[in-house]
């Protein structure tokens, strides 16, 4: 191995907090050696709409990476749980502006939903086993029904 070994390194991280019970918002950082952004966005439901969304570029690879952040603002109105949500944030978003704003949204927006499921967990759990407590935040939160294995109606 060559004494010139070259380095990479990217941290990504994503805090949830609920605003009320119909909001939630997530602040996501990424920064690597090359790019350094954060966004904040915000989601209510009971239709995972995107409410908000602001971004910041700290540190980019070329003057026009900026121009990408008035292209955030296309994801407001967009539904997480709507079909096709993924590809229309990468085709809008990514390519339109810039992929690492893309998946920074993406992995926000998953955030999102893991709390809106698992949030009220830990106070509830004395009260009800976990398959009661996935059966109320299917029921409560109807679209989730059949998202993944776990919400299936069977």
């Amino acid at each position: 191995m060559s004494d010139e070994m070259l380095t990479f390194s990217r941290s990504k991280v994503i805090g949830v907090e609920r605003r009320d019970k119909n909001t939630f918002l997530a602040h996501g950082a990424l920064d690597d050696n090359i790019y350094s952004m954060e966004i904040n966005i915000e989601v209510k439901l009971p239709n995972f709409e995107i409410t908000s969304i602001e971004g910041i570029m700290k540190r980019v690879s070329t003057e026009g990476c900026e121009k990408a952040i008035p292209k955030l603002q296309e994801a407001v109105g967009m539904k997480i749980k709507e079909d096709e949500f993924t590809r229309k944030v990468k085709r809008i978003i990514g390519r339109g502006g810039c992929t690492h704003f893309a998946n920074l949204i993406l992995e926000c927006c998953d955030s999102i939903v893991q709390t809106a499921i698992y949030g009220d967990w830990k106070k509830l759990k004395e009260k009800m086993s976990k398959d009661e407590f996935l059966k109320e935040r299917m029921d409560s939160i109807s679209l989730l029904k059949n998202s993944c294995m776990v919400y299936s109606e069977k």
